[in-house]
This record gives C-alpha cells, structure tokens and sequence, in this order.
C-alpha cells in the first residue's frame, strides 16, 4: 500500500468498538512459548504486528491456527531455531521472544529488535533480569545454564522487561520478587495469563511476587485497546465532530480523560462508553506522559494534535524524553511547534492540507489526524506503519464520515 489519500475538513461523528489491545496481544502471544500445551487465545487484532509475531511463533515449532478473532496457539513440539532477523526487525515486540526462548529452551540469540524509532530503546534491564534469573551471555547468545529464583530491581519502570521477567521467572521452580515494575494494564493481562498457565504471580504496588511451575497451556481474552480508543476520541475533536469509543474499561484511559477535559472538552462515561466534544476554542493546558496510571506515552502525539486544535499547551515526557521527532511531519499541516529535551510546545494552528510521511505507528496516527482535520486533500505515506496497530482503520474511519482511500 502506498499512501493513504484524505479529503479532510468535515466534522466526524459516529461511534466506534476498539479491537483487542495490541500491546496486551503480544507478550501473551509470546508468552504460549513459554508453556507445554495449548493455549487458547481470544479477541487478538489482526493487525501486521500480530500477524509478524505468529510467525514468528510459528519459525520456533508452534502450531497456531486463527479462528476468527481466537488464536491458538500449540506449544508442545517446539524446537529451536534463530528467529528470522527480517521478521525480528519489523516489531518492537519481538524483544519478548527473550524470555519466551530462554523459558522453552534455556537459549536465545542477541538480535536487532525493530519497531518504531522514535527513542533509545535499549534492552539493558531485560538482560539484567535474565541474569538475576541465572543467564549470562556468550558471544550473541543468552544462556540459561542456571536457573534459580531471584529478586529483582528495576531502577526504572519498564514495560517489556517486567513481561520478559514475568515470562521467565514463571517458568523457574521458587519465589522470585520484581520490584520496580511496570504496571500498565496489559502487564496485568500477562499476569492474568500466565496465572492461567500454572504460575502463581501475586500483584502489589510496590512488588510481583511469582512461584514459578511447570506451565501448561493457558486461556486469556484481550482486553480493549486503550491507545485506540484514545486515539480516536481525539480524532472527534481536532475535525470538530465528536465521536464516542466502547470496548475498552473506562478507568484505562482516566488520565486521558482528564487530559481532555483540561482543554475544555466535555466527556461523557456511560459503563464502558466514552463520548467528548470540543465546543469553542478550547482552554491552554498542560500533559506529563508517564508510566501508568498517568497519561500514556502512546497517546502524547495524540495530544499534541487536540493542543493544537484547542488553545496550545505543553507536553513533557518522562517515559521517553525525545519523543517528539513526530511534529516535523505535522508541520506539513501547519501544526506549529517548538521542541526542547523533555518537553515541547503546542501553539494553536490552523490546519491545512499537505504531505506526509509516518514517522512511527502513533506519528503516523498523529499525522491522519491532521489530514483529517484539515479542509482539503493529503496524503500520508507509509501507511503500513499505521496497520501495525489499527484494526480495520479504514472501516472504522469510514464509518464515522471520514473521505479516505487507502492504495
């Protein structure tokens, strides 16, 4: 696919059902390495990264057939094999292939994980985990050659490396303790899973505590995307429409909400629905991403665009401080802005029409946001990079009145 082509300006209403969460889909789907059996997996979207991570599953023995929505995935003749570095270098995700491996077979190459660019992303506290668990590394390989239970201390919240200590330690006979977690709400749906696997994982604010077992096949049903219902309520309100999201729990995107009501947005949560419209120019307002249950990293180049749209604002990061690369690409849409380290500038813009490529999966929705909102035709480039981590975009954009075509 080439680009997709925007005829924006048009307000979009509409409602829209969120697709299973593609940062909770990934490490479970990795996760069913980790166990001998089959596991049964409900609500996975089919989206490219997903698609990436089954086979890569698939290159280590596993037998996955998709039946609908419902993954399963069978474990129980695996062998090992050198993951295909093409497939490793499409998805940050395939950093959990770590300790998926070293859970099923006690080794795992060093590999250049990809995913999207937009920051340092090193793998140094994942490797500390593994060596707290009895790892150590040889040349380009990962050893488990001694496996025991450990605590462990991150010195910062991370998610992949709490899932990958999570995956490993599930698997070791003994108490292992993780403080400094992540505590996002897809580590709880790992949790949930590898519970249904055998282990015995008990969570706290301050520790995780896992008696590891032999694990066998587990069941879980993935929860809603919170990045994509975010991603769309903001959409409502940079085209001056209003657009309501259901299938994601309502206490997820909390801090999002506030978010939106500080620009002067008005919201609305009936059960698991949420509804907000923007009326006017919006207020000034301010937004600090951090590890949850604060505003979400995912969601900051979706802020920028409601900043832009409202009455300006700043956003910090303290999850990744130079995560704004982004608004170079919303420029072309006379977003305006000013970056410095660890935080930027979101002044009023008027929005129109213009060329874009995507930076990354959440820049590239970013990006679609500003065609959307601007009266006019746009084009965004590679789109591929938007399929990694939004089921059906063009239905559901579709749906709620938007002019796109997708080739």
């Amino acid at each position: 696919m080439e680009k997709i082509t925007v005829n924006g300006g048009r307000p979009l209403m509409g409602h829209i059902s969120v697709s299973g969460s593609k940062n909770a889909a990934l490490p479970i789907l990795f996760a069913s390495l980790a166990a001998r059996g089959v596991s049964k997996i409900k609500r996975v979207p089919d989206i490219t990264d997903t698609r990436v991570a089954l086979k890569l599953i698939s290159e280590l023995g596993a037998s996955v057939l998709r039946d609908g929505d419902t993954v399963y995935v069978d474990s129980r003749r695996l062998f090992f094999n050198t993951p295909s570095p093409l497939l490793v270098s499409k998805i940050r995700a395939s950093t959990y292939l770590m300790g998926a491996m070293l859970s099923a077979f006690g080794r795992c190459p060093l590999m250049d994980f990809g995913g999207c660019n937009f920051a340092a992303r090193p793998t140094d506290l994942h490797l500390y985990a593994f060596m707290r668990l009895g790892a150590e590394i040889k040349d380009d390989m990962i050893i488990l050659n001694n496996p025991h239970p450990a605590e462990i201390c991150f010195k910062k919240a991370s998610v992949g490396a709490t899932a990958n200590a999570l995956i490993l330690a599930s698997g070791i006979d003994g108490k292992s303790v993780i403080r400094g977690h992540a505590s996002e709400p897809h580590i709880t749906a790992l949790v949930d899973f590898l519970r249904s696997m055998g282990a015995e994982i008990t969570m706290n604010e301050d520790s995780l505590t896992v008696i590891g077992k032999e694990l066998h096949g587990g069941t879980a049903e993935v929860i809603g995307d919170m990045i994509e219902a975010g991603s769309y309520l903001g959409l409502g309100l940079v085209t001056g429409g209003q657009v309501s999201v259901s299938g994601c729990p309502t206490e997820q995107l909390s801090a999002f909400c506030d978010f939106l009501s500080s620009v002067g947005a008005s919201v609305s949560i009936e059960s698991d629905k949420i509804s907000c419209r923007l009326e006017g120019e919006g207020k000034f307002a301010s937004v600090t991403a951090a590890p949850y249950p604060a505003f979400p990293t995912d969601l900051q180049p979706i802020a920028a665009t409601v900043l832009a749209a409202a009455s300006g604002g700043i956003i910090y990061d303290e999850v990744f401080a130079d995560r704004f690369g982004y608004l170079n690409e919303l420029s072309g849409f006379g977003l305006k802005s000013e970056v410095h380290h660890g935080y930027s500038e979101i002044f009023p813009s008027e929005l129109y029409p213009g060329d874009a490529k995507a930076p990354d999966l959440r820049g590239g929705m970013a990006c679609l946001i500003c065609a959307l909102g601007a009266r006019g035709e746009s084009r965004i480039y590679s789109p591929e990079l938007l399929l990694r981590g939004y089921e059906d975009l063009e239905k559901k954009l579709r749906c709620i009145g938007a002019n796109i075509k997708f080739g």
